[in-house]
């Protein structure tokens, strides 16, 4: 998973989209290949993040683009995440130029802190050391 700083995993989903990581401070979306993620496609894994962070705790979404997918950008103007006091923003770790230009379109939709990574440790380091703070 890459994740080096003594985090514990707190439970694993594999839901519609992909794969999500929870952690206590971060959730680490690996969606699956040709994925088209849109706001309906969301439906099982918004009851999972209120389950986790329904309490307050802040927390980022972070995305570990390994596969190659797509977002429909004016889909982060509703994203319910928008709408939790205590969700603090996202990272996007991308691994080609192509990936990395079409993070700078999303970026404009997000309404949140949205920064991209070339790793997933600068990601993680991002979330504890400024997005939280």
């Amino acid at each position: 998973m890459g994740v080096t700083l003594n985090d514990t995993l707190i439970q694993k989903y594999d839901l519609n989209l992909g794969t999500y990581y929870f952690y206590d401070q971060y959730i680490i979306a690996k969606i699956k290949e040709g994925e088209v993620i849109t706001l309906g496609k969301l439906d099982d894994l918004i009851p999972v993040v209120l389950k986790h962070f329904g309490d307050g705790r802040p927390f980022t979404y972070i995305s570990d683009r390994v596969n190659s997918h797509s977002i429909v950008p004016t889909d982060y103007l509703n994203c319910p995440l928008r709408y939790m006091d205590n969700f603090k923003g996202y990272g996007v770790v991308t691994y080609n130029p192509i990936s990395t230009i079409s993070t700078e379109i999303e970026k404009h939709f997000a309404q949140r802190p949205f920064f991209n990574f070339k790793n997933l440790q600068d990601a993680i380091e991002w979330t504890k050391n400024e997005a939280l703070k």
